[in-house]
């Protein structure tokens, strides 16, 4: 499964990069199977960059700091939903935005 970098997310195109970080060499991931512990994301999205790091969960594959979240679920338990991650922005105040992302055509 070839890694789609190019999303709509709340009307605006989010493009990102995953690369691993195996012994500091940030290999480009292309596979969404091949993500490794120390792996992060680069995220543009609405005049924002991100950097986020890897952030293994149960259930779902995370990318994490204390502001944002990007998420890929799984279907049915078994297969990541590439096609439409969330994006969460985490606020102060404990609450958070949830920012929804299709694949773009």
């Amino acid at each position: 499964m070839t890694l789609h970098t190019n999303f709509i997310c709340d009307n605006e195109k989010l493009n990102l990069k995953i690369r691993n970080n195996l012994n500091g060499d940030f290999a480009a991931v292309e596979n969404i199977a091949d993500i490794k512990p120390g792996a992060f994301i680069n995220i543009s999205w609405n005049k924002k960059k991100l950097m986020l790091p890897y952030s293994p969960r149960v259930g779902l594959i995370s990318f994490s700091d204390k502001k944002w979240d990007f998420r890929y679920n799984f279907k049915d338990s078994i297969k990541i939903n590439e096609e439409e991650p969330l994006l969460y922005e985490l606020l102060p105040n404990g609450k958070y935005i949830t920012h929804e992302c299709i694949l773009q055509n």
